[in-house]
């Protein structure tokens, strides 16, 4: 029934929406700060000559070694957390995920996702050596769904990075292709892309569709859930591009 009555309310606000008023804004340059701060200590090993071989840096046998190197850090420095410990993080969402397993507190709204940080590398065109920065970058373009950094975990087949974000009701609605196409178009100054792709010089997103799950409205901002993110160049390239137009 809840999904019947979705509908038939997505539909009328689709009608009323037809050129609405999209706010754009990234995050501001002092929270941008704050994020990287969180996770500066993984970005310490990282040299001028290791990023000289970032061509080379795909791969199992890359991810598995940064799996190794995260992890190791982040026992030493007390960023640790145990799959044993993930249950404190709520209940667990039964809905399939690529990348993450989800935890939902109900009463703190909010989302735990214990992500793997390899598990699309292909489709994303993700390096090794990427795969910390990924949550900074979905952060300063669609801060309206701000990841927090908790830690890091493991699970049988690798490193996993702790996430957190506000949880976003059921209640939200679906907004028209047309408000997410000004946001990441007229907003973000992105072209399409092979059709499924919004695209500028530094990275690429898509799964944005108003067909999908992954954006919702309030009729007042759009929330880009769990946008899928492609790098063309390396993630602290596209970081210290972005750092320059924050305020």
């Amino acid at each position: 029934m809840w999904h019947h009555g979705r509908k038939i309310i997505n539909a009328l606000f689709k009608k009323r929406t037809t050129s609405p008023a999209i706010r754009v804004e990234l995050e501001s340059k002092i929270q941008a700060d704050s994020d990287r701060s969180d996770i500066r200590v993984f970005e310490a090993p990282l040299s001028a000559e290791r990023y000289g071989d970032y061509e080379q840096s795909t791969g199992v046998a890359a991810q598995e070694e940064e799996s190794r190197r995260v992890i190791n850090i982040a026992k030493s420095k007390g960023l640790f957390i145990p799959k044993s410990d993930w249950q404190q993080f709520g209940d667990r969402k039964r809905l399939p995920s690529g990348e993450s397993i989800v935890f939902l507190n109900e009463q703190e709204t909010v989302i735990t996702k214990i992500r793997d940080p390899f598990a699309k590398a292909v489709i994303k065109s993700l390096h090794a050596q990427d795969a910390i920065y990924e949550h900074l970058i979905h952060n300063i373009l669609f801060p309206t769904t701000h990841y927090s950094f908790i830690g890091i975990s493991e699970d049988f087949d690798g490193v996993r990075m702790i996430l957190q974000q506000k949880y976003f009701s059921r209640y939200f609605l679906t907004p028209t292709q047309k408000s997410i196409n000004e946001y990441l178009m007229s907003g973000l100054g992105l072209h399409l892309e092979d059709r499924y792709y919004y695209a500028n010089d530094y990275f690429a997103v898509t799964d944005v569709s108003a067909d999908g799950d992954n954006v919702l409205t309030d009729e007042r901002n759009l929330y880009f859930i769990d946008p899928i993110i492609k790098f063309k160049k390396p993630a602290v390239e596209v970081l210290e591009h972005y750092y320059k137009l924050l305020k």
